[in-house]
């Protein structure tokens, strides 16, 4: 097999430790906007960018929502949980961080939050310079499950879609990865592998210490 010369990462539930946040903040906005929501319904907007999380919650509640307040106030309980360091970094990053550098194998980020957003947070958790480049959901037309930001990614960083391995906690990333001739692995956060995704993924691991052993066996 060929070298890897990129890993993309996404960055919440995959870095950042925000997706049961992320959860409980957004049944308690919900609710405190008058919306019945259930965490089933939440979890499905796993990956997804704004624009696509606001027509799968105007298709679920099937009534108009003011999303702009909805999500400033979920991103105010977030920052906020930044800011006052309730946010870990998912266990194994830094040794994956350290062998990706060691090997010359680029890093980027690729994550349907907002800029703004992203880079606050990951410079907050003192991870921003780690990385190479940053693409955000609100810089593509097309989010997760579409490939646009993985392939706007690897052309960023000129590398080969197949020498590309993408790292993903959500179904729309992965279903992203392959759709993009990429390597998918998954590290299982709030939600599991069922049936189509691990048809689809090349290797799934616990945490970020797997991915190393990951990329040790794809190379040899």
């Amino acid at each position: 097999m060929q070298k890897i010369e990129l890993v993309i990462f996404d960055m919440d539930g995959l870095i950042l430790d925000t997706e049961k946040l992320y959860l409980e903040f957004g049944l308690e906005v919900f609710r405190d906007f008058g919306h019945n929501i259930t965490e089933e319904a939440i979890l499905g907007t796993v990956g997804l960018n704004d624009e696509s999380t606001k027509a799968y919650y105007t298709e679920y509640l099937g009534k108009p929502v003011n999303f702009e307040e909805v999500f400033q106030e979920i991103d105010k309980k977030l920052l906020s949980a930044s800011i006052n360091k309730e946010i870990g970094i998912k266990n194994g990053f830094f040794d994956l961080a350290d062998y990706l550098e060691k090997n010359n194998i680029k890093k980027v980020v690729a994550t349907s939050s907002k800029r703004e957003k992203a880079e606050y947070m990951l410079k907050n958790a003192g991870i921003f310079d780690r990385f190479d480049f940053l693409v955000c959901g609100d810089e593509v037309l097309n989010g997760k499950p579409d490939p646009e930001i993985f392939l706007k990614a690897a052309e960023k960083l000129k590398a080969d879609v197949k020498n590309t391995m993408v790292l993903e906690d959500s179904y729309n990333g992965l279903r992203a990865a392959k759709s993009a001739g990429m390597i998918p692995v998954m590290i299982p956060d709030l939600l599991k592998a069922n049936e189509e995704i691990t048809k689809i993924i090349y290797r799934e691991t616990k945490d970020l210490n797997g991915v190393v052993k990951i990329l040790k066996s794809y190379e040899n």
